[in-house]
């Protein structure tokens, strides 16, 4: 069974906030959470959180909770959680049951119901061992056998001890501490002087290692007397426990980060252990009982409580420290102090912690726009809807009223005079006079120590003054003014400003000569507040609060998965390391050093594969058929909220080499079908934060065609088909050279030579076009276009006979030869898929019956046309072939718009395996031959033609034949 948690939309619908304490996501069983009440917690070595609670055992994979169980398991509820070498989780329960995972299955290891007759039993784990507190005795369980093989008995206190350097420790009934070696099994002090008035300590023990040893726990059942030792270099010392801790029920102690997380039964306690002492630095959840502490791999606190869920810290340096969610306007006072000024006008000063020290009661209800504090005279600057005062602080006395009120900004020039913007423009005064430099409308405007100028930002743009309020110049930005809202000043004299549209932009001498922008790091072009700290700048936006580090270019950013409640952030001040904001949630704190954290990448992993809609066992490779390879590939990345901060890339090595993204929200793959071949789907995930990726996960998909379809059986069926024509042919030619045999023994002896040739290369010509026609069928078969393949065989075949049938004579008429060229043109077309247009024109005059020609001598130069120049055409090839009869010749013209005889040429020499037409040839030297006996010669003219410009559009081939009387 699992259950899924919900996004972190819901996440921010379960925030809980206490003033003074880190932003908490609370979880419970309205949120998807499979329990409320929760006894343990562990990550696993692979980043799994695991959860021992009252309903069961529940492992979370960063997207849902999966249950665990077991056919024989008694009872539900499950404890004490730990890992062994191997990285696997055990466990127990009350009825004496202890279990362990492996291969993601529950596998019952021993069954001690009769020896612990249903107490809750601690073990602990070694290479060898199961040791197992039982009553006044530790059991040695082996392993391997699951058999007790050794007992130590005496056993004090209610925890079964720790085990350490090969040598187990435990406290005997004297409250004494003892060492065991683990081999000889042979028993001595582990101290060299025992705890002092061990009499009085209390029988409830609990053991857990800290960075400095292990530290024991000895307190009653109530909580109320509390004891603490660390045991180090065989010595036993005491450590003074706060008050926090002094009378408290302690549940367990973890250490992350050189801290001590006590969880109580009023909250977690974190501390730091100096000496000999306890340090408290802060509390958590005070009115929970909290039950564990766990910080995962993403720096995420998990907060187990035993009746209320479950509390995840996002960022512990993030915390709340006022809860007044209508502070306008904070402004520095002192390094530990600083003023607030609300909407309903009330000003204070607080502490860094958020205690309230002082309210002023000079204010009204109207709402305070602007504070500034002057720290050389003491003098602040307070500016409301309704008022304008300077206030002398350490004399608590108002010095005088201004006359203008509701103030956009108060810069700080020198003494008591002050820069000022309002709706109805900008002015610079002492309080008792105020000069207008400027009648704009002003949303900010601020004084340059460094430069000793004036930046206003008004509805015109960004507008520059000199040392006495001179007006010198408007700042523009690719040549357009600069809107700005809000302008800041950096220890270095950068001017900052932060624009509507341009992002935030920084100058210097007067000129932009920085952007930032998305393309560089900027969360948003949608910025709320900027604040120089130093020579760095912090940068609240719609998407984040950025600090911008000016010297390495480099941003950090905390945004709501860090516990960032709002991103209406209307003040900021720092003091030192800390930067303290104020939103419309309240005021919150965060340590600058701490505060960023390193996500980071988590691993993907492939949870389901489904195929045919079915889902299969997970495996590294699968073999599947193309009919059937619809198959959808499911993941995910361990940690919470990690699906916030990653997003996934695959790719389908073999078929396309590109990664490809999955849409934001998506954790599945699917390919409805994919063709014959072998495949490798690649997955990883994508830190959006840093741009880092996770490592590779991969599946191997072998996709196979069905037998009929495969190449080896295709490739028979070719070769049959070959060696049957083969064989038919050769018995051809032997029978007909045995009839020219006889022939050349009745012709003269020049005759029969010449006769000879001419047989043997009409002979040749035949079984040459046979192998280029099948060498087209064979492509057609290794591409699967069957339907082509069958309409060329059977058009194959016909030409086939009719090339058999003319083969047998000397000559054959004109219409037997229009007869075969249609045949062969429409197999051509077919080849080209219909690629091909041509027309065959033939004079009406011409006694197609009575010509006749030389068999088998037209078709090769119209072979040639195609193969030479239309061939290498992306489209409308054309082939026109004419006859008609002028001065006693029959006169075939063979035109096509190919690419012309250059261009053939030159891929020709271009190809080491350039085809050579072996017809071409032998109807050259054929014609040679023939024009040995004849009076009047056969002629072949080849002509190329050209456009206006000179350009090929093609080649013509007249064949000129005199026609016998």
């Amino acid at each position: 069974m699992r259950q899924v948690l919900f996004s972190i939309f819901f996440f921010l619908l379960s925030l809980v906030i206490w003033a003074q304490e880190p932003v908490s996501i609370h979880l419970t069983e309205a949120n998807g959470l499979p329990d409320i009440e929760f006894y343990d917690s562990i990550e696993d070595t692979e980043g799994y959180i695991w959860l021992a609670g009252n309903k069961g055992l529940f492992r979370y994979d960063g997207k849902e909770f999966k249950v665990y169980s077991h056919s024989e398991k008694r009872g539900r509820s499950f404890f004490n959680l730990k890992l062994d070498e191997k990285g696997r989780l055990w466990f127990t329960n009350i009825a004496g049951q202890y279990f362990y995972i492996e291969n993601d299955n529950v596998i019952l290891f021993k069954d001690l119901q009769e020896i612990l007759n249903g107490k809750l039993s601690d073990y602990l784990i070694t290479e060898n061992y199961l040791l197992i507190y039982s009553l006044r005795s530790t059991l040695w369980i082996d392993r391997k056998t699951k058999k007790i093989v050794h007992e130590t008995e005496n056993l004090g206190g209610t925890s079964i001890g720790f085990v350490q350097n090969n040598h187990y420790y435990f406290l005997n009934f004297k409250k004494e501490l003892l060492s065991q070696d683990i081999e000889t099994k042979e028993i001595e002090p582990a101290v060299k002087q025992q705890y002092p008035d061990r009499e009085s300590l209390p029988g409830f023990t609990r053991f857990h290692k800290t960075s400095k040893g292990y530290v024991v726990l000895f307190q009653d059942k109530t909580g109320e007397k509390n004891s603490l030792f660390l045991y180090k270099n065989k010595q036993l010392i005491a450590i003074k426990l706060p008050e926090a801790l002094l009378n408290n029920t302690i549940f367990t102690i973890q250490e992350y980060d050189d801290k001590l997380y006590f969880s109580t039964k009023k909250g977690v306690v974190v501390t730091q252990h100096i000496k000999n002492k306890i340090r408290v630095i802060s509390s958590y959840l005070k009115n929970y009982f909290t039950t564990e502490v766990i910080k995962d791999f993403q720096q995420n606190l998990w907060i187990t409580t035993l009746n209320n869920g479950i509390f995840i810290i996002p960022n512990e340096s993030l915390q709340l420290i006022n809860t007044d969610k209508k502070t306008n306007v904070i402004e520095k006072y002192t390094d530990s102090t600083f003023f607030t000024g609300n909407k309903n006008g009330t000003l204070s000063i607080l502490s860094l912690d958020g205690d309230v020290k002082e309210t002023f009661n000079f204010t009204d209800v109207s709402e305070i726009q602007t504070l500034n504090y002057n720290p050389n005279t003491d003098i602040l600057y307070y500016n409301s809807d309704e008022k304008n005062i300077r206030y002398h602080v350490g004399q608590k006395k108002i010095i005088s009223f201004d006359n203008f009120n509701a103030a956009k900004s108060i810069s700080h020039i020198k003494n008591d005079f002050y820069l000022k913007s309002f709706a109805h423009g900008t002015f610079y005064g002492n309080g008792k006079e105020a000069i207008k430099i400027s009648d704009k409308r002003s949303y900010e405007s601020i004084y340059s120590k460094k430069y000793k100028k004036a930046y206003v930002a008004t509805t015109n743009g960004l507008l520059l003054y000199d040392s006495i309020f001179n007006f010198e110049k408007s700042i523009s930005f690719n040549n357009k003014p600069i809107y700005t809202f809000d302008i800041e000043e950096a220890s270095n004299g950068s001017i900052w400003v932060a624009t509507y549209d341009n992002g935030v932009l920084n100058i210097k001498d007067d000129k932009v000569v920085e952007v930032l922008s998305l393309k560089n790091g900027l969360a948003s072009k949608a910025i709320n507040k900027i604040k120089t700290d130093g020579e760095h700048l912090w940068i609240v936006t719609d998407n984040g609060f950025q600090h911008y580090n000016t010297t390495t270019k480099t941003f950090k950013t905390i945004n709501k998965r860090d516990g960032l409640l709002s991103y209406n952030i209307n003040s900021i001040e720092t003091f030192g390391n800390d930067v303290l904001f104020s939103s419309n949630i309240g005021l919150f704190r965060f340590d600058k050093r701490t505060v960023f954290k390193d996500w980071e990448t988590p691993e993907v992993y492939i949870t389901a594969t489904i195929l045919e809609e079915k889902e299969v066992p997970l495996k590294s490779t699968y073999t599947l058929k193309q009919q059937e390879s619809e198959i959808e590939i499911r993941f995910n990345s361990k940690g919470f909220q990690s699906d916030t901060f990653v997003a996934y890339e695959y790719q389908l090595k073999g078929f396309n080499d590109s990664w490809n993204s999955v849409d934001k929200g998506q954790q599945h793959v699917k390919f409805n079908t994919l063709p014959a071949g072998k495949f490798t789907f690649n997955l990883r995930a994508r830190n959006l934060r840093d741009q880092n990726y996770s490592a590779v996960k991969s599946l191997q998909l072998n996709v196979t065609l069905p037998f009929y379809k495969q190449a080896w059986f295709l490739i028979c069926i070719m070769l049959a088909i070959l060696a049957i024509v083969i064989l038919y042919f050769r018995r051809k030619i032997r029978i007909r050279e045995k009839q020219k045999n006889k022939e050349l023994q009745q012709l003269e002896i020049d005759k029969q030579l010449v006769n000879l040739r001419l047989e043997n290369l009409r002979s040749q010509m035949n079984p040459h076009f046979i192998f280029n026609a099948l060498n087209s069928i064979q492509e057609y078969i290794v591409l699967n276009q069957q339907n082509l393949a069958s309409t060329y065989l059977v058009k194959f075949s016909r030409l086939i006979r009719t090339y058999l049938e003319q083969s047998q004579e000397k000559e054959i008429t004109l219409d037997q030869e229009l007869k075969a060229l249609h045949l062969y043109l429409e197999l051509e077309k077919v080849r080209f898929e219909e690629e091909l247009t041509y027309e065959i024109l033939v004079d009406k005059n011409l006694a197609l019956e009575t010509i006749k020609i030389p068999s088998l001598f037209i078709q090769p130069y119209i072979e040639n046309a195609i193969k030479h120049g239309l061939h290498h055409k992306i489209s409308n090839r054309k082939l026109e072939v004419s006859f008609q009869k002028q001065n006693e010749q029959l006169i075939c013209n063979i035109t096509d718009n190919g690419i012309g005889r250059e261009a053939a040429q030159k891929l020709k020499n271009s190809q080491i395996n350039y085809y050579k037409s072996f017809a071409t040839r032998a109807n050259t030297e054929r014609v040679e031959l023939i024009n040995k006996d004849r009076l009047q010669k056969i002629e072949v003219i080849i002509s190329d033609l050209t456009d206006e410009k000179q350009q090929p559009t093609g080649t013509c081939v007249s064949i000129r034949i005199p026609l016998k009387k």
